[in-house]
């Protein structure tokens, strides 16, 4: 991971990724006619946030839950199973009942499920096995946590644009730590070598040609000159 840090690249595209996602949000938060890409988004989010809950936070309860309690158990798995479904397939359809869900709903569906199943947990196993394992002050916790579930399912108290704009701010902010990184990250990159351009070699002594009959000749030293014998005049007769 640390490599990737410092990979200017990498910083690069998620710098651009976060900045983009900052504009949709921005843009979702304006409440601008026909534009619904930030809103679905938005429920994709909440989707995924609740596969993470699942897995990190209820999943390991079925290892202390025991008798009846599974059953309770699994029916909260099995509604936040549909709640995901339904934020999912948003996107895609119109399902009456998740398309208008807001976000405080689904807070309040998941806190809701888990004060009632938390209550009943506790009765069955003191009912059933006479221990008491639930504090007087856990079960006014777990009450008032049902209690407020319901409550912001039936009257969200905080509008979806209003967490478009913090996950706006957040992105934009995170974007920006990306994109210092990025320089930094650019400036650490050695310097390239620039390539050198191939010498070239002196050109060769132009040879002329040899025709045919003559005699090659030998190079002289400059400033020398050769001398050509001429042929003599045969000798005349003797009377």
């Amino acid at each position: 991971m640390q490599k990737l840090f410092k990979n200017w690249i990498f910083t690069l595209i998620t710098c651009i990724l976060l900045a983009m996602l900052a504009a949709l949000m921005f843009l979702g938060a304006l409440d601008l006619k026909g534009f619904t890409l930030a809103n679905d988004i938005l429920h994709l989010l909440v989707a995924v946030a609740l596969v993470l809950y699942l897995i990190f936070a209820v999943f390991p309860l079925f290892v202390r839950y025991r008798g009846a309690s599974l059953a309770f158990l699994a029916g909260e798995v099995a509604l936040l199973v549909l709640v995901i479904i339904g934020q999912t397939c948003t996107q895609f359809v119109d399902v009456p009942l998740f398309a208008d869900m807001q976000v405080c709903s689904v807070l309040g569906i998941t806190l809701w499920l888990r004060g009632v199943v938390e209550m009943i947990h506790a009765f069955l196993v003191r009912r059933l096995e006479g221990v008491k394992q639930l504090p007087l002050w856990g079960f006014c916790l777990y009450m008032a946590l049902a209690s407020f579930g319901i409550w912001q399912v039936a009257s969200p108290t905080v509008p979806d644009k209003y967490f478009l704009f913090v996950i706006g701010t957040v992105a934009a902010v995170v974007a920006t730590i990306f994109g210092v990184f990025t320089a930094q990250n650019r400036r650490a990159l050695p310097p390239r070598a620039k390539k050198q351009k191939p010498q070239e070699s002196p050109a060769a002594p132009v040879v002329p040609a040899i025709e045919e009959g003559d005699t090659p000749k030998a190079a002289l030293p400059e400033g020398e000159s050769v001398t050509v014998p001429q042929p003599s005049a045969p000798d005349e007769p003797k009377a």
